[in-house]
């Protein structure tokens, strides 16, 4: 078994100690601490050429949604922010084409309201990102992976696009009689995090052949997000989730033309 040294366990540790650190210096009763403390974290452990703010994804036609963590492509969109601490506090708004990925924080889910309008918000984010330019994966099975010469029914391990949008709900803290939307549609987040030991992504049991999932929700594939339990190593896994989404994800160039284009013409 390849774990490296247990590092999900590991991470999650550290992730833990981080908000405990940050705890001790400002309380957690609003939300937007959370969102702060999660934007330093990920500054802290992505590749530098992955951007972390909080603020709004907008669309070249006007739109906006979210209002949490976006993780976005620092190296081809300069922000006019840089990300210093201080910069966490004030909400940016980041072109569609520079998105890699969303997050959703909440410091608690402990009412099933607040839950659903969580995944309502990733969903919103997904439903602008698939309206951008996009490029069809080569590598996605679109007749389901073969496994023993047959195509199988399982969650694909490749994204159905190279710019596939990754969402994902994260709270530290929350209610395990809630209920987890069922829905299976191009919209449906990734991810959730709900606390430090549970998760629930789109697996599948298949006992001897053991179990089979990915990375990027597959509406294709018939089963619902699941939650399982992963004592105290949620954090960790999420994170190792997202990083290998993220290496994944290929973004298209910005179209700066249509931008000069609108301005010249007036």
């Amino acid at each position: 078994m390849i774990n490296y040294d247990n590092l999900p366990l590991r991470f999650s540790k550290q992730v833990k100690a981080r908000f405990n650190e940050i705890e001790a210096i400002h309380n957690f009763d609003y939300g937007i601490e959370t969102e702060i403390a999660l934007c330093e974290i990920l500054a802290e452990i992505l590749p530098d050429k992955y951007g972390v703010c909080r603020g709004f994804v907008i669309s070249g036609e006007g739109n906006r949604v979210g209002d949490d963590v976006i993780i976005y492509d620092k190296m081809n969109f300069p922000t006019v922010r840089k990300n210093s601490k201080i910069s966490f506090v004030l909400k940016q708004q980041v072109p569609a084409e520079a998105v890699y990925a969303y997050i959703e924080c909440k410091n608690a889910i402990l009412d099933q309201e607040v839950l659903d309008k969580a995944i309502k918000q990733t969903k919103d984010i997904k439903n602008l990102l698939y309206h951008r330019r996009s490029e069809k994966n080569p590598l996605y099975d679109k007749d389901g992976p073969v496994y023993g010469g047959v195509n199988r029914d399982w969650p694909r391990q490749e994204p159905m696009l190279k710019n596939q949008p990754f969402t994902m709900v994260f709270t530290r803290n929350w209610d395990t009689s809630l209920s987890i939307d069922q829905e299976i549609s191009l919209l449906t987040p990734d991810i959730l995090v709900l606390g430090e030991h549970w998760l629930a992504t789109q697996k599948i049991n298949l006992g001897p052949d053991g179990i089979k999932g990915a990375i990027f929700f597959d509406h294709q594939f018939p089963a619902p997000l699941l939650v399982e339990k992963v004592e105290g190593k949620a954090f960790g896994i999420s994170l190792i989730m997202l990083m290998q989404a993220l290496e994944s994800i290929t973004l298209l160039p910005i179209n700066w033309y249509n931008i000069l284009n609108e301005e010249f013409k007036q």
